[in-house]
């Protein structure tokens, strides 16, 4: 039961007093691994140039890393670098800073050819299965610790700037939910082996992260008025001009106002489908009565339920649909588009007789960050995590080439930029590139063989997953949710709707799936039994 979970979890008042001394803990944890770092470095270096003594070995290696970077060298000290110096500077120029080390400590990892990753990635690279990283060895023992200090020496406190404050707590609270659902596999994802991944050692160090979680996340929370405030970092990123496409600037009399068009809220950018621009960033997509709509499914709850359940309810999901004639028109198609559906019966005819978009139509998926303010309220904030967008080149079922039917962008938010003020945060994604996390992928990339999933690249993903039914209506699956959502499974065909709504709506069907979930139930359970905090 619930309470007896939050029983067990409950901190004790004494506990709080008696975590002194985690920063000389810390420098000897340092002096710790550059031993054993030092001592990687002598063993490889003794295998080459075996006339050398141990000592003289590390006065080579020290010069040799500095001047030729030798491959096999870098290579293992990467992987023996879970506490090596912190190379973070996100939250303060200070390498050394606290908030930089706790940073790179949930961040950063190492693949099995020493490349660190995932150093601003949107999200920890945290998996269902992910069994070591945070759970086993050094990097356990190297967050423990950094938590411990933090707590101790009142680390929120180091930090008043809103901003940092809210993405370092979102970015806590998304480690609080991981541990938290260590049998609840991703949608897409398959079983997990309750006997592999929740022993009773591994659910120890979960509960030991939480327990230190719980007491940081509401040390970091904002009052609501000054969340509302927070950044609208989509509408910065526009401003910027770092993403201007090719425009139609036939009204135009100067180039030089690019610009000031890109600030004109009636204004998208012009979409040539035999030649899609380089970037696509809508000037009004967020506008509450601007060319985009946002759409949601028949079902009650969010209207993007994957993505939603696969970011366990901390960030709202809007889908967004836009016609190339503008608003009215979007709104026209999908009123003929319900009407259809509904009067057709028969599956086959009812498929038939929907009626198409046209070539240049868009659908967005944006990705919002929420946060939990000072009275213990989800909120969400106005900062964009990730925005994608699918433009279709080719409309029909008849359409075989998939891949070309449709221009794929996505831009997802670093730190780095956000916090100082660069292109609004946002960095465009480019064809080749994977993220690391995947819809339908329980298994942890660093703990397998990477190529045991052949793990696609973001944009390939989208158009595979995206190409049901071909570049029609049916591969917007907030339309086809029967197809994809469990809960819409007995729903028949011509109960399938794609529905206007309001993104303040959207984000509260968010708000109330997340509160109805085990692990806000358990967060929520283990504040309420903290001490106060002064």
């Amino acid at each position: 039961m619930l309470s007896d979970v939050l029983l067990e979890e409950r901190l004790p008042g004494w506990w709080l007093h008696n975590n002194k001394g985690c920063d000389v803990n810390a420098k000897m944890m340092d002096g710790c691994k550059n031993r054993r770092l030092l001592s990687v470095l002598d063993k490889y270096f003794c295998l080459i140039f075996g006339l050398f003594t141990m000592k003289r070995v590390r006065i080579i290696a020290a010069k040799t890393l500095v001047t030729a970077g030798v491959a096999i060298v870098m290579s293992t000290a990467a992987k023996a670098s879970i506490g090596s110096p912190c190379k973070t500077t996100i939250y303060h120029p200070d390498h050394d800073h606290l908030w930089n080390r706790v940073h790179e400590a949930l961040f950063v990892r190492v693949d099995e050819d020493g490349r660190e990753r995932g150093r601003d990635s949107v999200d920890p690279l945290l998996w269902p299965e992910t069994s070591e990283f945070l759970l086993q060895g050094e990097s356990h023992e190297e967050i423990i610790t950094l938590l411990d200090e933090f707590i101790a020496k009142d680390g929120e406190k180091l930090i008043w700037d809103p901003l940092k404050r809210a993405v370092l707590q979102h970015d806590l609270w998304a480690v609080f939910d991981w541990t938290a659902n260590v049998l609840n596999p991703l949608p897409f994802g398959g079983r997990v082996d309750p006997e592999i991944i929740a022993t009773g050692e591994l659910n120890a160090k979960r509960k030991a992260l939480r327990q230190r979680l719980t007491i940081v996340i509401p040390r970091l929370a904002l009052e609501k008025s000054v969340i509302a405030n927070l950044t609208d970092n989509y509408t910065a990123a526009v401003k910027s001009g770092a993403f201007t496409s090719k425009l139609d600037l036939a009204h135009r009399s100067k180039q030089v106002q690019v610009r000031a068009f890109l600030l004109d809220s009636h204004f998208n950018p012009r979409f040539d489908p035999e030649h899609p621009p380089k970037h696509y960033l809508p000037t009004d997509l967020l506008e509450p009565h601007g060319s985009w709509v946002c759409i949601r499914g028949p079902l009650p709850g969010p209207s993007a339920p994957v993505h939603v359940e696969y970011y366990r309810g901390r960030s709202p999901f809007l889908v967004l649909l836009r016609l190339p004639d503008g608003r009215q028109a979007t709104l026209d198609y999908l009123k003929q588009l319900n009407q259809a559906s509904a009067r057709e019966s028969d599956a086959k005819k009812w498929k038939q007789q929907l009626p198409q978009f046209p070539v240049g139509t868009a659908v967005a998926l944006v990705r919002l960050m929420m946060v939990v303010d000072q009275t213990g309220e989800i909120i969400p904030t106005p900062i964009v995590q990730t925005a994608q967008f699918r433009v279709y080149r080719e409309v029909g079922s008849d359409v075989k080439n998939h891949e070309g039917s449709q221009a794929v962008y996505k831009y997802v938010m670093q730190r780095a930029r956000l916090f100082s003020g660069k292109q609004g945060g946002l960095r465009a994604m480019t064809a080749h590139e994977h993220s690391g996390l995947s819809l339908i992928y329980n298994d942890d990339e660093f703990q397998v063989n990477g190529s045991k999933h052949n793990r696609q690249t973001v944009m390939q993903s989208c158009i595979d997953c995206h190409s049901c039914g071909g570049p029609t209506v049916h591969s917007i699956f907030t339309f086809r949710q029967d197809e994809w959502v469990p809960g819409a499974r007995s729903l028949t065909h011509n109960n399938l709707r794609l529905l206007p709504t309001r993104i303040d709506l959207e984000f509260d069907r968010v708000k109330a799936w997340k509160t109805d979930r085990y692990d806000w139930g358990l967060l929520q359970g283990l504040l309420q039994a903290r001490p106060t905090h002064n």
